[in-house]
């Protein structure tokens, strides 16, 4: 029996929440379960990764029933927000930042993404520190099965490869996600990265291509429905779009912070695309 389309979006946002909590738990573990075990950091301060990855969950989910009087969609835009963000980032600061624009976003019904503001301000726009106080402390060297398993620097709740790829193959057994946005923007990304491979001796591709930012946003932002074309050519382009900005983002600016002001600046110019069009169609409505 086929699943009606409203069934298909509530299953792909259950998906979202099970891969996303997942994440979290080894971000849990990775930067904090595992130093506490070994008796480097105190257990209050072992709970801090945790701490951070789920505070987008609780405050969409607050501004969900402010609003809505119901769960939503805040909750899950929260969510994808602050697995990414770095360890050392202030919580409080960022749940204060996280709230404010989900609220006035949803209050208002702005169609644009707040996913992207509020990554924009948290991320890439302040000094955070992506190492957690172990790794700050110690030079460690990582190989290439750690960086696929998660053990490297980067957000907080995303550094595992292995099951960002494990989202995607679940996210595409929904026909409501749309698979082809994440092959496309990964795939111009390898390119471009296979390219300066080739003119830069020192390169290594297998390790740049092994970015768990690039991964992330390719699996599970790019093609977010509510912020991403409906229309099947747009989704092309937009998904063109976004693996060269992040391509662009990570090569000239920085691996961590870089891929997000990438993708940010790939959505705000389709974003104007939306908004010069006739019909303004292009962007999925909330």
């Amino acid at each position: 029996m086929k699943h009606t389309y409203y069934e298909e979006k509530v299953n792909l946002k259950v998906w979202y929440l099970i891969v996303l909590s997942l994440l979290s738990l080894y971000g849990f573990y990775k930067n904090g379960l595992s130093y506490y075990l070994n008796n480097q950091i105190s257990f209050w301060t072992s709970l801090r990764p945790l701490i951070i990855c789920f505070s987008g969950l609780v405050i969409g989910g607050i501004i969900d029933l402010i609003l809505e009087h119901k769960l939503s969609k805040n909750y899950l835009l929260g969510f994808l927000i602050s697995v990414a963000l770095p360890y050392q980032v202030s919580i409080i600061g960022s749940c204060v930042v996280i709230g404010l624009i989900l609220f006035l976003f949803a209050k208002f019904k702005l169609t644009i993404s707040p996913i992207y503001v509020a990554l924009l301000l948290l991320v890439c726009f302040k000094n955070y520190q992506f190492t957690n106080i172990i790794e700050s402390n110690n030079e460690i060297f990582y190989r290439t099965i750690d960086i696929f398993l998660g053990k490297s620097v980067g957000g907080v709740g995303i550094t595992n490869i292995l099951l960002l790829l494990i989202g995607l193959i679940l996210f595409g057994t929904s026909f409501y996600y749309k698979k082809e946005m994440t092959v496309l923007s990964l795939g111009v990304y390898f390119i471009f990265s296979l390219l300066i491979s080739i003119s830069k001796t020192d390169a290594n591709l297998f390790i740049n291509l092994l970015n768990s930012s690039v991964i992330y946003l390719t699996i599970f932002i790019i093609p977010f429905n509510e912020f991403s074309p409906i229309l099947k050519k747009m989704q092309i382009i937009y998904a063109l779009i976004s693996g060269f900005f992040i391509f662009l983002g990570t090569y000239y600016f920085n691996n961590l912070t870089g891929p997000f002001l990438g993708a940010c600046v790939a959505y705000f110019l389709f974003y104007l695309i939306e908004v010069l069009s006739k019909k303004r169609t292009l962007i999925a409505k909330l």
